[in-house]
């Protein structure tokens, strides 16, 4: 019993922290996906929105530490009762989403590892009864060191996750592990699986339709919708509600998607991608920006524009800003591009060869 309870100890150890670690490098990643549980069609919690950043980091940071107590053996009591509370209320949280089909991802790994939502909610089934074992069994857990050196992994360990947060908050993530990283190419990722040759994503169309006699909803295929008028003729008694999509056979998905650069109105996106070098301000939140982040970004743009680099502003609203004229990008890709308001990013011919926080603006390019 003293092996399992060690055992199953290191494995619920050693995920905390692995999965905590993954998230403090990018605290606004993990606060963006809060903002979609705490969002009105989710959990209906909008108040909270406006503090998912601070939780994000609570949460992440204090992850980290729940599993160094539990490898090291101290604070029994108050470890394994967070533990607990801590994935009960996850596992919630990944049942809502993958029952109600409301938030795709849950984020439990960051950008590093995708979960569908039953795989997310059946992986919290597995920590849940570790948890519950180990619970159960409390006694067996002890201490494998001294409380000096205990104490001192378990200080190593927060000042480590409270720098990583402190990086990915006030600079960019050290660890990026998003298709927009350095180094990625974004006409690579936007292929789509045809033109990759790999297996494409395959759908069923159900059609749902109203019993006008008896108020009944049916569920019927494309196929049998189609092949009797009794369900769209004239005589029908039937009323079209919609359709719903289920996907039969998952193929690969391109982990770019949706960037589209609109300037004046029209589709640059190949043109800009096509550069030979091009300097893109990235403003996610162009309303936020304040006057030091602007003047920091101006004047950075007019040294480095004596280099006769094209210069871009993305934005999700047409308001000039730092003397550029602006091309709008769906607000949800300008924040997976850079975790800055406002960022900067360098393309050669659509290769991303290094990205900025306004902060960290290079003396020269």
């Amino acid at each position: 019993m003293k092996f399992l309870v060690s055992l199953i100890r290191v494995f619920v150890g050693i995920f905390f922290i692995i999965s905590g670690l993954v998230k403090v490098v990018d605290p606004r990643g993990f606060s963006y996906k809060l903002e979609e549980y705490f969002a009105p069609d989710v959990l209906d919690l909008a108040f909270l929105i406006d503090y998912a950043l601070p939780l994000a980091t609570f949460f992440v940071i204090f992850e980290i530490i729940l599993g160094f107590l539990l490898l090291m053996g101290l604070w029994r009591k108050f470890t394994l009762y967070s533990l607990l509370f801590v994935i009960v209320f996850f596992t919630f949280l990944t049942f809502y989403s993958a029952y109600f089909n409301k938030v795709t991802d849950c984020g439990c790994f960051g950008d590093a590892l995708k979960f569908t939502p039953w795989q997310s909610f059946g992986k919290d089934i597995i920590l849940l009864i570790g948890i519950l074992f180990l619970f159960w069994e409390r006694k067996y857990i002890y201490r494998w060191i001294s409380k000096p050196y205990a104490y001192t992994f378990l200080s190593l360990g927060l000042l480590f996750s409270i720098f990583l947060a402190y990086r990915g908050i006030w600079h960019l993530p050290i660890k990026d592990f998003r298709a927009y990283a350095v180094g990625k190419n974004i006409v690579e990722g936007m292929k789509s699986a045809k033109e990759l040759g790999l297996p494409q994503t395959k759908f069923k169309t159900q059609y749902t339709l109203r019993n006008t006699l008896n108020d009944k909803m049916l569920k019927i295929s494309e196929e049998e919708y189609m092949g009797d008028p009794k369900y769209w003729g004239d005589q029908s008694i039937y009323e079209f509600i919609g359709t719903e999509d289920e996907v039969i056979q998952k193929g690969y998905e391109p982990p770019i998607h949706d960037f589209v650069i609109y300037c004046n109105n029209e589709d640059q996106t190949q043109k800009i991608l096509n550069e030979e070098k091009v300097i893109l301000v990235i403003t996610p939140f162009p309303l936020e920006v304040n006057e030091e982040e602007r003047n920091a970004v101006t004047t950075w743009l007019n040294v480095a524009g004596n280099k006769k680099i094209p210069q871009i502003h993305l934005s999700t609203n047409e308001n000039p800003t730092f003397g550029l004229p602006p091309c709008l990008v769906d607000g949800i890709t300008l924040k997976t591009m850079i975790r800055a308001n406002p960022g900067v990013m360098i393309l050669e011919k659509g290769i991303i060869k290094n990205k900025f926080h306004w902060r960290d603006l290079p003396s020269q390019l």
